[in-house]
């Protein structure tokens, strides 16, 4: 092999990483402007999860399912506790991984007695900590009629599982074909008209 093919071959591949690279910066851009503003959001609402959303339909009619919540950071003694007027607090469900939108009917000591609004009784996990409350509902909220929570709630597994995993499988996968189709693509072919 010559110099030249040699030379040739090394700028094909050279080209090759530069369109993988201009294919990959609006992606690259896109995600960290997201995280950026996420992150922003959360340093407003004092708060490391500014939305929320609202997965099962212990709320209704105040709060839908797919419902997303803008929520803020709160102290203690910042909750109000009442069964009607309460405040809609954000908190890890004691003792499990999970996140709850509950109101917030009471407060000891030790913690908030919380109720879903459709429930018939409070939490019996309740008193809920301090510790475990991530804030409470501004009462701002995307509502679940466009549909954005529903597509959260079912990339994330919570809604209709698997369907989740396999459209993101799909995602990932169209969008592996697709970059490797335009980096090895010919650039000849991409010039003629």
């Amino acid at each position: 092999m010559g110099s030249e093919e040699q030379g040739k071959i090394e700028k094909e591949r050279l080209s090759r990483g530069r369109r993988l690279a201009r294919s990959l910066i609006p992606l690259i851009l896109a995600v960290g402007l997201a995280l950026l503003g996420y992150l922003l959001l959360g340093a407003l609402m004092r708060t490391d999860t500014p939305l929320v959303v609202v997965p099962t339909g212990s709320m209704r009619p105040t709060i839908e399912v797919g419902d997303i919540l803008l929520i803020q950071g709160v102290k203690p003694d910042e909750i109000a506790a009442d069964p009607v007027h309460g405040d809609v607090i954000v908190f890890w469900q004691p003792g499990g991984n999970v996140r709850i939108v509950h109101r917030a009917i009471g407060k000891t000591d030790y913690g908030v007695i919380t109720k879903g609004d459709a429930n018939a009784y409070p939490d019996f996990f309740s008193p809920v900590p301090y510790s475990l409350i991530v804030g409470k509902w501004t009462g701002v909220k995307i509502p679940a009629w466009t549909g954005v929570g529903y597509i959260a709630l079912i990339l994330r597994g919570e809604l209709y599982p698997p369907l989740g995993q396999i459209i993101w499988i799909t995602i990932i996968l169209a969008n592996i074909l697709l970059i490797a189709r335009e980096v090895f693509s010919s650039p000849k072919s991409k010039a003629s008209p």
